[in-house]
C-alpha cells in the first residue's frame, strides 16, 4: 500500500510549476495540505493552474509570474520570496526547456544554459536563508535520462561554436546535477539543515517533449515515456516523505535511490563549475540597474 504523504503546513515552491511535472507535483502537494507556491512565465497558465488547485485538500497555492531566462528577474523573485515568506521548507528546481534552434537570452547567454542551470544555480543561492529556517530544508533539482551523456564544455557553456539542441539539453542537466551534489557536500559541511538531492523522472510525456521546437528524438521515443502524474508521484515523495529525511547528495530515479553517474561526482570539476557560475550570475546582475519594479505574487 502507497503511503499516504502529509505536507501540512509544509512552504514549497516549484519552479516551472503550471503544467507537466510541476503540475501534477503541485496537486499532490496541495491535496496532502500544503502551502506551494508555482512559478511560470505565463500568467494564463498560472491562473488556470490556480483554479485546477483550488479544488483540492486544505492546502493554498500563489502562482508568480517570472521569466527565469533572465537573472536579474532570478533575483527580483528570490527578493520578493524573502518578503513574503518566514521560511522555505522545500524548493523544486523544475522548469526546464529544450529546442532544435541557439538563442541568447537578455543576458546574452545559451537560453537552454541559462534556463536550465544558471537560474536554479542563482534562485537556489539567494533562497538558502529562507531554506535555513525551516526546521529540515530540502532541495531537489530535476534532471532527465539524457544526464549521463552530458559533457560540461569549460571552454564553450555557451555553445556558441557548437550547438545541438539535445547536446545543449543533457549538458544543463549534467551542470544542475553537479551542482546539486556538489552544494549538499557544502552544506553537510557547514552542518547546515538543508538537504540538496537529484530527482530523474526519466523520460516524461509532456509539451516539453512534444513541442515542434524539440529534437526528434524526443519526439519519436513518446509512446514509451512516462506519464507526468507517475512522475510526480516520485518528485512528491522525495520532497515530504519523512523517512528521506537527511537524506542528500543522492539521486533518485523512477522513484527510488540510484547511483549518481560518475560524471557528476567530480569535486574539481563541481568547484570549477560553481565559480564559472558564480560569474556568470554577477556579470548579468550587475549590468541591470536595481530601480527596476519588484515582481507580484496572487493569491
Amino acid at each position: 500500500m502507497r503511503k499516504q504523504l502529509d505536507a501540512r503546513g509544509r512552504e514549497i515552491l516549484i519552479t516551472g510549476g503550471t503544467s507537466g511535472v510541476g503540475l501534477e507535483t503541485a496537486k499532490i502537494l496541495v491535496a496532502a495540505n500544503a502551502r506551494v507556491t508555482l512559478v511560470g512565465s505565463d500568467p494564463a497558465k498560472g491562473a488556470a493552474a490556480e483554479r485546477a488547485l483550488s479544488e483540492l485538500g486544505s492546502g493554498q497555492s500563489t502562482f508568480v509570474a517570472a521569466d527565469l531566462s533572465s537573472l536579474n528577474e532570478v533575483h527580483r523573485l528570490a527578493v520578493m520570496l524573502a518578503e513574503r515568506l518566514d521560511r522555505l521548507d522545500v524548493l523544486i528546481n523544475n522548469a526546464g526547456i529544450v529546442t532544435t534552434s541557439r538563442a541568447v537570452t537578455v543576458d546574452g547567454y545559451e537560453r537552454t544554459f541559462a534556463v536550465n542551470y544558471l537560474a536554479p544555480f542563482a534562485l537556489t543561492g539567494e533562497l538558502l536563508p529562507l531554506l535555513g529556517r525551516a526546521q529540515a530544508g530540502r532541495i531537489l533539482s530535476l534532471t532527465a535520462a539524457v544526464e549521463p551523456i552530458g559533457r560540461l564544455r569549460f571552454d564553450d557553456l555557451q555553445s556558441a561554436r557548437h550547438f545541438g539542441g539535445l547536446r545543449a539539453y543533457a549538458q544543463s542537466k549534467r551542470a544542475l546535477a553537479m551542482y546539486t551534489i556538489e552544494l549538499a557536500r557544502r552544506l553537510q559541511e557547514e552542518k547546515a539543515p538543508v538537504t540538496a538531492n537529484v530527482v530523474d523522472p526519466f523520460v516524461v510525456r509532456t509539451g516539453l517533449t512534444s513541442s515542434h521546437d524539440v529534437p526528434a528524438l524526443f519526439k519519436l521515443s513518446r509512446p514509451l515515456m512516462i506519464r507526468p502524474a507517475t512522475a510526480a508521484r516520485w518528485v512528491a515523495r522525495v520532497a515530504v516523505d519523512e523517512r528521506l529525511a537527511g537524506t542528500t547528495g543522492r539521486h533518485f530515479m523512477l522513484g527510488r535511490r540510484a547511483p549518481s553517474p560518475p560524471g557528476s561526482r567530480s569535486r574539481r570539476r563541481a568547484a570549477r563549475l560553481w565559480d564559472v557560475s558564480t560569474e556568470l550570475v554577477r556579470i548579468a546582475q550587475a549590468a541591470v540597474p536595481a530601480s527596476e519594479p519588484g515582481l507580484q505574487a496572487r493569491a
